[in-house]
């Protein structure tokens, strides 16, 4: 038996979201913020016993996307799968539709329905029934509801999903056009029956490992204490006579204490005040008693861990004189064995939720960890944002929570795809490559000197890093990009995925005749061919995929670059690196020259001189505020980041005002300082960002903004 789906409506950040799950490992991730933690919680509230039943819940738990509140339920669902034939496994077995007698024994449902109480139900109704109600007959009634009248039901075997919007609407109420159902028509295979003397939680193994861990404080704790919790019960299984030996010698230490002429001299002193305060009539007998413990229960449970570190296997001291990633881990350890040992006994399913794992902990010790936590009668459910431990996630059990406008969406890469597509997605996401998954738009390369210098020129041009706007430039080196950019589309993560690549168009001019190309020319025509099929079969891939769109350079990265009047930067790197002035004078020439055939020339031989890679980075060292980004990178960013606000876009505005006033260029008569100080006094971003389009209409950040917002 395991959870298969979580469906949640209208509660905290979610308005209406559902997650699948596997058998197995499960992985949710997903940026700060997104919700990680209120889907543990979601789940918690149904299957784990620690929590109370009397669950409160507030305004601030319905979801702000849904305006007001009142009216609204709060749905919390989880669907089991493979369920065995025991009487509490089939207890939530799921009504076939429309039928109250008929179950699917496979499959079953758990909900948790916070709604407002009959009464309102009924007056809401009665509304819907009146002729041509109103929204001011509706509204009224809603004014009308509060927390007071709301109640809590937790109930089994419905077969109604309630994240398929047209269910809400037909079942709990469609508010725009004031229609209600009858609460007396409340079928209990729609919602589900009441579970009358039976508590699922109860039936189930649920053990939760908190991210915000105080080691020291839990180990102290009776209640939360694992190691407690694993010695609880072992003293039975002591032979008598050993615990008769050591509870012997435990009173004679504590009568051996109690006699020391140290401890008496105190015990006397203490009674000879009192007795001076009080006098002799009123004043208590007062001794002072060793009370180590005896009993061998208690004598267990006054053990404590002692620990040391790998690196030093002679000492071992106490648990806070380990580093903190240290101690999180023998928590970490001592919560697993907790749970297989004590928690996973004589229960219909056993489920392990973990959030954030890599808290305190080295990321050979994440993903060493993460890969361990298999466990066949045991479902996990992990949240992270950790690169290193989402990079070894099997991506068909991995959910991606992404922040929206007072919501937050729930993607599953892996919905759709064959059994070898997912294979090739897994192999290749590694713990770098994985951040596409957390980021709000991705932007593929295919070369070393694209992702070394794109982040470069828009951090130097615009003032702020990719990393700022969310966006993730990953480089797929010799892997197809349609086998990257497949996971973004409408069934599986809805987010931009630009595709940044070069059409390899010939810098010299061909023959028609090929027969008649050098061996020079024949290369430049292979890879002109070569471009034309890569386009061919990206127009394709993405004709009907709006998430997904190609941006081309018509030759190679190298040659935009210079040819976007950039040849200022690659002759400041001849001379940091050419300490000839001939040498120096010679190559300028060339990369001045107003000919492809001949500055494309030179910069492709200066890049396979050095090696594209280490010619980028030492390229990167003489980029600027005036460096140009060439346009077909500039369109592929603005459509990766459509999520980019007002606010962002202005820091842009002022910092590249105050760079372009600091080192203006000779013969550049604009006001920069006017301009910035009026932006600045301008308390509407909008009208602030329009002025500077307006003063610099071909500036690149101008461009910039217009793909931006076309």
């Amino acid at each position: 038996m395991y959870i298969s789906k979580l469906s949640v409506r209208n509660y905290r950040n979610f308005r209406n979201v559902s997650l699948d799950f596997l058998k197995g490992v499960n992985t949710i991730i997903g940026e700060n913020g997104s919700g990680k933690t209120n889907i543990l919680h979601a789940l918690r509230l149904l299957i784990d016993e620690s929590l109370p039943r009397n669950i409160k819940f507030y305004e601030s738990d319905f979801n702000r996307s849904i305006g007001d509140w009142k009216g609204h339920w709060i749905i919390i669902q989880i669907e089991f799968s493979d369920l065995d034939p025991s009487e509490e496994a089939q207890a939530i077995a799921m009504h076939k539709a429309g039928d109250m007698e008929d179950y699917d024994s496979t499959k079953g449902t758990y909900s948790l329905i916070f709604r407002p109480r009959e009464n309102k139900r009924r007056e809401l109704f009665e509304c819907s029934e009146d002729f041509l109600p109103t929204q001011a007959d509706l509204q009224s009634i809603l004014d009308s509801i509060t927390l007071n009248d709301y109640e809590l039901t937790f109930r089994g075997r419905g077969n109604v999903d309630f994240s398929i919007d047209d269910n809400y609407i037909k079942y709990v109420g469609d508010f725009e056009n004031i229609v209600f159902p009858n609460p007396e028509d409340q079928q209990e295979d729609i919602y589900g029956t009441r579970l009358i003397g039976f508590s699922i939680p109860n039936e189930l193994s649920c053990t939760f490992i908190k991210a915000l861990r105080d080691v020291e404080a839990d180990l102290r704790s009776y209640r939360d204490n694992p190691l407690l919790s694993l010695l609880r019960g072992k003293e039975q299984s002591i032979s008598v006579a050993k615990k008769d030996s050591i509870e012997d010698k435990v009173n004679k230490l504590n009568e051996e204490i109690s006699d020391l002429d140290e401890v008496k001299d105190v015990s006397q002193g203490i009674s000879k005040s009192v007795k001076q305060a009080v006098g002799e009539t009123y004043a208590p007998n007062i001794e002072i008693k060793s009370e180590v413990p005896s009993e061998i229960e208690k004598l267990l449970q006054s053990l404590k861990l002692w620990v040391g570190d790998s690196d030093e296997p002679d000492y071992k001291g106490r648990i806070w004189e380990l580093s903190l990633g240290g101690a999180n881990l023998i928590y970490f350890s001592l919560k697993l064995l907790e749970y297989e040992k004590v928690k996973a006994q004589n229960k219909i399913a056993n489920f392990l939720l973990i959030e954030e794992p890599e808290a305190h902990i080295h990321t050979h010790i994440q993903k060493t960890l993460f890969q361990k936590l298999h466990s066949h009668n045991t479902q996990i459910i992990i949240s992270t944002h950790s690169t290193h431990i989402s990079s070894v996630s099997k991506i068909s059990s991995v959910n991606i929570l992404s922040r929206a406008k007072k919501e937050v969406l729930v993607f599953s890469p892996a919905n759709g795809l064959n059994p070898k597509q997912i294979r090739a997605l897994e192999r290749y996401l590694d713990a770098v490559r994985t951040n596409l998954l957390f980021a709000k738009g991705v932007a593929l390369v295919e070369g070393d000197a694209e992702h070394i210098l794109i982040p470069a020129l828009f951090k130097k041009v615009f003032g702020v890093s990719l990393d700022e706007i969310g966006v993730s430039l990953i480089n797929i080196g010799s892997t197809g990009f349609e086998n990257i950019a497949v996971i973004f589309s409408e069934e599986r993560i809805k987010k931009n995925c630009a595709i940044i690549t070069d059409l390899d168009k010939s810098i010299l001019k061909l023959a028609n005749d090929e027969s008649e190309d050098t061996l020079e020319e024949r290369g430049c025509r292979n890879s002109e061919k070569s471009g034309i099929l890569r386009k061919k079969s990206l127009e394709d891939f993405c004709s009907k995929n709006p998430w997904v769109s190609p941006f081309y350079g018509e030759h190679t990265f190298e040659v935009e670059f210079i040819r976007a009047d950039n040849s200022f930067e690659i002759k400041e790197l001849v001379k940091a690196k050419y300490l000839k002035e001939a040498d120096q004078k010679r190559i300028s020439a060339l990369l001045e020259d107003k000919k492809v055939e001949v500055y494309g020339k030179e910069v492709l031989r200066l890049a396979d001189n050095f090696g594209k890679g280490w010619f980028a980075l030492m390229l990167e060292e003489h980029i600027d505020h005036l460096t140009s980004i060439p346009d077909y990178i500039l369109k592929a960013i603005a459509f990766a980041s459509p999520h980019i606000n007002q606010q962002t876009l202005l820091g842009m505005v002022k910092f590249r005002l105050l760079s372009l006033n600091k080192q203006a260029y000779d013969g550049d008569k604009f006001d920069y300082q006017d301009a910035l100080e009026q932006i600045v006094n301008e308390e509407n971003p909008s009208n602030a960002i329009n002025f500077f389009k307006g003063q610099l209409p071909d500036d690149q950040l101008t461009l910039f903004i217009n793909y931006l917002m076309p």
